[in-house]
């Protein structure tokens, strides 16, 4: 980009009139368009962080756990149900910004920060144009309030459960023995994806680092009707009746690598098959976790030189797209190889990589041979083994360049006809 084109881009990203929400518009269309092409779907909610060190004079960040600057990135990423856990796009961003350093968290009456989760579900909700949806998320959202409000709205949910809560009219008095006295009823061999060592101390030991393997995993579920804490608004329902399936690895792996979900969720558990499909719809949480890797490393948004919050979070909705995109190719290149280059890229970014590859595409590009042909623009080299979302990222920003003079080409050839 010429110095010209890169003041002209700062200077829209910095423009008041320019929101994060209108960059977004056509992507939340779009992925709504393609969640209804299914008959349901799975939204997976998280967040992430977005830490900028280096210049103090950032205006509009806040405080994070350690050292610099940034804010709180919440996402709503949808995903096609099955194998290869097609992510079809982004839902809703939202981002929270903390003016002074937390305390250790303590139990809130009210959704208070985590509110968020609420509010991705209802953005979520408002902007798909039917069909079912069921929501994923993880320990962190695990808030009677928030069950509350879904149960109310009528939403399906999947939710790791952390506290242990009382139950009512039960001779089990937590959660915790209820799922113990539950007989399990299927076995199930899952992979394991590897996990390094989370960078923030915090995360180390409930997210601790683990190298890929098979689990041997016993599925066991029941019914509970989870008691209103006493700490919790008082108009909220005193009850709720909800079902829970508990995920024990068989085998243990050392000190807190063994695996154990205790997943709460509104969705049937009268079949086995009920049953597995709840643990398989949890397992898509983890698309978000590679989809913040395509944000962060794929398009290295950290590494921004924008100098406040407002063309920060307007520079983050230029790159959901493209990080929703560089995900696409790599989970279809990984797990669904053969096909069509076009499930992945648009007709024309495959025509330009057709017109520039070396070697050429073959006549009927797959997925896979159109991922390595976007590496190789970023520097891949064969020998390397597997692309990771550095050299894919880069050689995805050239393709977009080259997009962008084709389309240029095409339309001075339009003008001068």
């Amino acid at each position: 980009m010429t110095d010209a084109g890169l003041e002209g881009a700062y200077r829209l990203l910095s423009n008041e009139a320019v929101t994060a929400d209108g960059i977004l518009a056509g992507h939340y269309e779009q992925t709504a368009e393609r969640a209804a092409a299914l008959p349901w779907v799975i939204a997976v909610h998280d967040t992430t962080i977005f830490q900028f060190s280096g210049e103090k004079g950032r205006s509009g960040l806040g405080h994070l756990r350690g050292k610099g600057q940034g804010f709180l990135g919440h996402f709503s990423l949808l995903v096609a149900p099955g194998e290869p856990r097609r992510p079809l796009g982004v839902m809703a961003m939202q981002a929270v910004v903390r003016e002074t350093r937390r305390a250790i968290a303590k139990p809130r009456p009210s959704l208070g920060e985590s509110a968020r989760w609420l509010r991705g579900v209802e953005l979520t909700e408002e902007r798909l144009t039917g069909g079912k949806t069921i929501h994923v998320m993880d320990r962190e959202a695990d808030s009677y309030a928030l069950w509350a409000a879904m149960v109310e709205a009528g939403r399906s949910f999947v939710i790791r459960n952390r506290v242990d809560r009382p139950l009512s009219e039960s001779e089990e008095k937590k959660i915790s023995e209820a799922v113990a006295k539950a007989s399990v009823v299927v076995e199930r061999m899952v992979e394991l994806s590897p996990r390094k060592q989370a960078k923030i101390v915090f995360n180390r030991e409930r997210r601790p680092a683990r190298a890929r393997r098979v689990a041997r995993l016993a599925l066991s579920a029941t019914q509970i009707q989870v008691r209103r804490p006493a700490n919790v608004d008082k108009g909220l329902a005193p009850t709720l009746n909800l079902n829970v399936v508990r995920v024990c690895e068989l085998e243990t792996h050392g000190e807190n690598q063994r695996v154990e979900w205790t997943l709460v969720t509104t969705e049937p558990i009268e079949s086995i098959e009920d049953i597995e499909r709840i643990v398989d719809v949890y397992r898509a949480r983890w698309v978000i976790e590679e989809y913040f890797k395509a944000i962060k490393t794929g398009c290295a948004y950290e590494k921004r030189q924008l100098e406040s919050m407002h063309p920060l979070l307007n520079g983050l909705a230029v790159f959901v797209p493209i990080a929703w995109r560089l995900l696409l190719l790599r989970t279809l290149s990984r797990d669904a190889a053969d096909e069509p280059a076009s499930s992945a890229l648009t007709p024309t970014q495959l025509a330009v990589l057709a017109a520039t590859s070396k070697p050429p595409l073959s006549k009927h590009p797959t997925v896979r041979e159109a991922m390595l042909a976007v590496a190789r623009l970023g520097g891949h080299i064969k020998n390397n083994g597997e692309p990771g979302w550095q050299v894919l990222g880069r050689g995805f920003q050239k393709l977009l360049a080259r997009e962008e003079g084709w389309i240029a080409a095409a339309s001075a050839r339009s003008d001068q006809s």
